[in-house]
C-alpha cells in the first residue's frame, strides 16, 4: 500500500506544469509573467554570472501587446512587439525613456534577453528569466 501512495505522488508531481512547458520565441510564446533569475556579462576581464535565484524583478507580457514590469525598467508599463527573434519595448511613462530592443533566446525552459539597442553590450550580456505565471 505504501508503494501505491508513492506512485500516486510521483505521478502528480511529474505532471506537466506550465513553467516547465516549452515556449516559442514569439509574442504568443512570451505571454505570462517572467522573473529575472540571473545575469551574465563581461567587464573586459572575463565573463561573470550572478547566482541563479529569484530577484522579484518581473516582466509580464499580455496578449494585447502590452507589458508591465516590476523593478526591471525605469518605467513600469508600455507595449511590446516581437519580430525576427527580438522584442522591442515601447514605454508609456511621463519621463522619456528610449525604446529598448533585446535579442530573444532560450536556455532550457528559461527566457534569455540580450540588449541590442540602443545600448549594446560590447563584451556581451544577457538576462535570464524564469516563467512564474
Amino acid at each position: 500500500m505504501k508503494y501505491i501512495w508513492i506512485l500516486v505522488l510521483v505521478i502528480f508531481s511529474s505532471c506537466n506544469r506550465e513553467d516547465d512547458q516549452p515556449f516559442e520565441l514569439t509574442a504568443e510564446g512570451l505571454i505570462g509573467t517572467w522573473e529575472h533569475y540571473q545575469s551574465q556579462g563581461n567587464t573586459g576581464g572575463g565573463d561573470y554570472w550572478t547566482p541563479y535565484e529569484a530577484s522579484g524583478r518581473t516582466i509580464t507580457f499580455f496578449p494585447d501587446g502590452k507589458f508591465s514590469a516590476v523593478d526591471y525598467f525605469g518605467c513600469t508599463e508600455g507595449e511590446f512587439t516581437v519580430a525576427d527573434k527580438s522584442v522591442t519595448f515601447f514605454f508609456d511613462c511621463e519621463e522619456e525613456i528610449p525604446d529598448l530592443t533585446y535579442a530573444l533566446g532560450k536556455k532550457e525552459s528559461d527566457l534569455v534577453l540580450s540588449l541590442i539597442a540602443p545600448y549594446i553590450c560590447i563584451e556581451g550580456c544577457s538576462y535570464i528569466f524564469k516563467k512564474i505565471e
